[in-house]
C-alpha cells in the first residue's frame, strides 16, 4: 500500500508502507448453571453445572466443572448458589487447581432457600483449572436457573 505524503509548499509523494494484520484478541468467557439439586452428602465435592449458556473459547468442560486457561492472563470469575431449603449450612468454595482462592456461605438456621455468592479476580497461567467446590450442604437446582458460575479473560499477559 502506499500513503500520500505532503510536504510543506511541495508536490505529494507516495511513500510505499507494510500493513500488518492485527491478531483478533482471544475471546474467552463462559455461563452455566445447574438444572437439578445436588445433595452429595460426602464434603469437598466438585460441582458440576450441565447447562452452558455460553462458552466462548469452549473452555468450560460440562462434565467435570472445570474452566481450563487456555493463556496466561488477568480472569474473572462469579457464583450465585442457591442453598437447598434443608437445615445444612452451605459451604462454597472457589478453587484454583486445588487451592480455596474465596469462599461464601448461607445459613440463617431454617429450613429455607439462602444465597452464597462471591468473586475474584485471579492471575492464571495456562493449563490452570478454576472450578467450585461444595465443601458441604446442598445446592438448590432448577430450570429457573438460580445456581450459576462465570468466568471471563480479563486481559492477556
Amino acid at each position: 500500500m502506499e500513503v500520500p505524503l505532503t510536504l510543506h509548499g511541495h508536490h505529494a509523494a507516495l511513500l510505499p508502507m507494510q500493513l500488518y494484520p492485527l491478531s483478533q484478541p482471544l475471546r474467552v468467557a463462559f455461563t452455566a448453571s445447574r438444572t437439578a439439586n445436588f445433595a452429595p452428602g460426602n464434603l469437598d465435592q466438585p460441582i458440576v453445572f450441565d447447562q452452558l449458556h455460553s462458552n466462548l473459547g469452549e473452555m468450560y468442560d460440562t462434565h467435570i466443572g472445570r474452566f481450563t486457561c487456555p493463556i496466561n492472563g488477568t480472569y474473572v470469575f462469579i457464583f450465585h448458589i442457591l442453598k437447598l431449603a434443608i437445615n445444612v449450612p452451605l459451604y462454597i468454595n472457589l478453587m484454583r487447581n486445588e487451592e480455596v482462592m474465596v469462599s461464601a456461605y448461607a445459613n440463617d438456621g431454617a429450613p429455607d432457600h439462602e444465597t452464597a455468592s462471591n468473586h475474584a479476580i485471579l492471575p492464571l497461567f495456562e493449563g490452570d483449572q478454576v472450578w467450585l467446590r461444595l465443601h458441604r450442604g446442598a445446592i438448590y437446582g432448577s430450570t429457573w436457573k438460580y445456581s450459576t458460575f462465570s468466568g471471563f479473560l480479563l486481559y492477556q499477559d
